[in-house]
């Protein structure tokens, strides 16, 4: 059975370019273009991984609405931002939001079909979660947090930490680097495009932001100005 991508997008030439070549690589496509339609299509037919942009029409933050709505009816559902809005802010928000991806157009169709299948290979991780649990090897364990390597699962003394896959992938850099690890190589486990030292710094902030969520006095992640970050606890 085909997996379903959803892309909402309001420029007719863009959603066509995009929707073509995704079918082309054997994927099901739902076009959407504007908030409205897209949730109502959702409410309908979930897709298993959404594409959108943030401008839609005449609405400046559509895109942002979409995700949210998404996020509320599944914490877990990988969305990838497609926008010409590089502005950091933008992508702070995106992320905060919970999307597991942000891409500034232009992007290569041919890069954007591999991050999808990446996030698939990852939400597959996921969804075995229950099976993968039983397995003490696809644990690792250091001090009072876990990281399951098969579900891509956190938990911080015992308390889910609710990670993206690029958030997981920084933290799983992190602890394995016990003397610090550089902004580079962070970049590179990322395993992403291009990636900004900004979008690391703020990828970090926001693991924070979580992990405080589950214990206010979590203070692990150290900053080495000038180098990178360290884990310490």
């Amino acid at each position: 059975m085909k997996q379903i991508i959803a892309i909402v997008e309001d420029d007719a030439h863009q959603r066509q370019h995009y929707a073509e070549a995704l079918r082309g690589a054997d994927y099901e496509v739902i076009e959407y273009v504007d908030r409205q339609s897209a949730i109502d299509g959702f409410e309908a037919l979930m897709p298993d991984l959404a594409i959108l942009d943030i401008m839609l029409g005449e609405e400046v933050g559509g895109g942002f609405e979409v995700c949210r709505y998404l996020k509320q009816k599944d914490a877990q559902f990988p969305i990838i931002f497609l926008t010409s809005r590089g502005d950091e802010l933008d992508q702070i928000y995106g992320l905060q939001l919970g999307a597991w991806d942000y891409q500034t157009k232009p992007v290569s169709l041919d890069y954007l079909i591999t991050r999808i299948r990446s996030l698939f290979q990852i939400k597959r991780a996921t969804s075995a979660s229950t099976d993968s649990n039983s397995h003490s090897s696809n644990l690792l364990q250091l001090g009072d947090i876990t990281l399951n390597e098969s579900s891509m699962a956190v938990h911080w003394k015992k308390q889910p930490v609710n990670l993206t896959p690029t958030e997981y992938d920084i933290l799983h850099a992190l602890l394995n680097a016990p003397t610090g690890i550089s902004i580079e190589d962070l970049v590179k486990a990322t395993r992403q495009g291009v990636v900004e030292d900004n979008t690391i710094n703020t990828h970090i902030l926001h693991i924070r932001k979580k992990f405080k969520q589950v214990d206010t006095g979590f203070a692990c992640i150290k900053t080495r100005y000038g180098f990178g970050y360290s884990w310490v606890c």
